[in-house]
């Protein structure tokens, strides 16, 4: 075989092999550390973009309930949208029928029906 060739061939396979691939088999990707990362010294419903686990984000911040226990959530309860828009900022939430510490701070939200 020709070196020429089988150098073209074992770049492609590399090319091949090397390419970035998204992540969308993860069953949780609720980070609420990082998403009150993304969203320090913003303001309500400013757009932002962050990558994570090969997937690009984009939402807005808005003001949501973070618990204290970080494995409690899953990042989709209806609740942790709402619970921070009748109280003042920290305490509890009622989420799926449970009752749990934490607070309220901005965090992303991903783009979702009102």
């Amino acid at each position: 075989m020709d070196k020429k060739l089988l150098f073209s061939i074992m770049l492609g396979a590399m090319s091949v092999t090397g390419m970035a691939t998204a992540n969308d088999k993860v069953e949780k990707v609720y980070n609420p550390d990082l998403y009150q990362k993304v969203c320090k010294g913003k303001s309500t419903g400013q757009a932002v973009s962050f990558p994570y686990r090969g997937i690009i984000w984009n939402g807005t911040c808005e003001p949501q309930f973070f618990s204290n226990d970080k494995n409690a959530l899953t990042g989709t309860e209806a609740e942790i949208y709402t619970a921070c828009q009748e109280g003042s900022g920290t305490g509890t939430a009622t989420i799926n029928g449970q009752e749990m510490q934490g607070k309220c701070a901005l965090g992303f939200t991903p783009p979702r029906p009102k």
